[in-house]
């Protein structure tokens, strides 16, 4: 008699049983496949019924139907049909843990659990092909590990750090709201009313609504590549909110620049307020060279390696691997003199942060600015010192604004920036209206005496 227990490996141990269930006021009884995979328990009709006095459960795990001659002709065969059956059953099982062995070692792996099990049985008995759907919380995990290897398809380098940890945040996230929920993170969570209701929930977190935008764009890539190898089969996240809201960032005037750049580290009023073990004189220098270059953070770094020729800065930018020319200020040329023609390394992205903050503090860039996001579904508005607001991108940014009120031309600035298209490029221009207003202001005043 063929045993129930299934021996996979040390890791994969499936036992199944058979059990008769009374449905209705037939005299037969269903019989059930029952078993636990991961703790998680699993009932599934076979299809097969039979009256309890032809069923032998006398030793658990060997439950079949009586095969005695003494039976009548007809009840003989059923008996011997139904055990064929439940023989055809188990085969299905031996195939389903036959399908996830060495799971480790295979890049499509599929993960023994209680779904796949379930929807690879269902699909064998009703005759049809069984997909083994892959663990929705394992899949997205395997694309994460497999992202940190992947390249950017039009700069040929590995996908960024900072991508990653944004990614790992997005997981985060959504496991946190699972918990709460009591959901778990399988492919059939990821409906319609599931947008609506995780969007409420990150509201009710605080979560900003760009932030929202943003996780709801990450899980759209992890979603249609689960698409493409048919693993998701609900469109409804094509209809996901990735829409983001302008945000009011900072910029630092030419002035305020100025009065960075006039900090006078040797000072005692200055050496009370920071750390002399720190080097926060070097991160206030890089911040000054980047409000003159227009440099992303992540090209801080490579300043030492930029070729330096008539006056002019070239090197070539980690984000688009576009070759820039940028001309130096003379602060920037200042400063290089000062490091012996080599800048020096950025510190930890965190740390720059403070020490900017701290640097524009003792600067008295202090005027009280306010600031108005959505965050949890509703404007939240914060007014503070100007610069609790400055972050490293600050600098990228007042060098677009500040060449923009300069009247410097659009294409110029961009070809130092760059950026590709002007609609970007005008997201970086932190101009208020009052600013606006004057403008048009001083062109009617050049007008006045055209007006008899």
């Amino acid at each position: 008699m063929l045993k129930n227990k299934i021996y996979e490996n040390a890791s994969q141990r499936l036992q199944v049983h058979f059990n008769l269930v009374n449905k209705g006021k037939s005299s037969k009884c269903q019989i059930w496949l029952s078993s636990t995979i991961n703790q998680e328990r699993i009932r599934l009709y076979t299809g097969q019924r039979i009256e309890r006095a032809f069923w032998n459960n006398k030793i658990k795990g060997h439950e079949r139907a009586f095969e005695d001659g003494n039976f009548p002709a007809a009840q003989a065969q059923e008996n011997k049909k139904i055990n064929r059956e439940l023989k055809r059953i188990l085969e299905y099982c031996q195939e389903f843990l036959n399908s996830t062995s060495n799971t480790d070692l295979l890049d499509d792996a599929i993960h023994f659990e209680a779904d796949a099990f379930k929807s690879f049985m269902v699909a064998k008995m009703r005759g049809e092909d069984a997909l083994i759907r892959k663990n929705a919380e394992e899949f997205i995990k395997d694309y994460i590990e497999r992202k940190s290897l992947m390249t950017n398809k039009k700069t040929r380098l590995k996908i960024s750090r900072g991508t990653i940890y944004n990614h790992k945040n997005a997981l985060q996230r959504l496991q946190e709201y699972c918990k709460e929920r009591r959901l778990k993170i399988a492919w059939e969570l990821f409906n319609r009313k599931f947008g609506e209701d995780f969007a409420a929930w990150m509201m009710s977190e605080g979560y900003a609504a760009n932030t929202i935008a943003s996780q709801f764009s990450i899980m759209k890539v992890w979603l249609s590549e689960a698409e493409m190898e048919g693993l998701m089969t609900d469109k409804h996240f094509h209809d996901y909110p990735t829409a983001t809201c302008e945000v009011e960032n900072v910029y630092l005037t030419t002035d305020e620049i100025k009065r960075l750049y006039d900090i006078d580290f040797t000072s005692e009023e200055i050496q009370r307020q920071i750390d002399p073990q720190s080097n926060i004189e070097q991160t206030r220098d890089l911040f000054i060279v980047a409000c003159w270059t227009a440099l992303r953070y992540g090209d801080w770094h490579d300043l030492s390696q930029a070729q330096i020729v008539d006056g002019n800065i070239t090197l070539k930018t980690h984000k688009t691997m576009e070759n820039v020319v940028i001309p130096m200020h003379p602060m920037v040329r200042a400063i290089l003199k000062k490091y012996g023609g080599n800048l020096p390394k950025s510190v930890d992205k965190s740390k720059t942060i403070k020490h900017i903050q701290l640097c524009a503090k003792m600067a008295h860039i202090d005027d009280l600015i306010t600031q108005h996001r959505i965050r949890g579904g509703e404007v939240v508005t914060r007014r503070l010192p100007k610069y609790k607001f400055i972050t490293n991108h600050t600098a990228r940014r007042s060098f677009c604004t500040n060449m923009y009120l300069a009247k410097v031309p659009t294409k110029a600035i961009m070809a130092i920036s760059g950026h590709t298209t002007e609609e970007n490029f005008r997201r970086y221009i932190k101009i208020g209206k009052e600013q606006y207003a004057e403008m048009v202001s001083k062109v009617f005043n050049e007008m006045t005496d055209t007006v008899s």
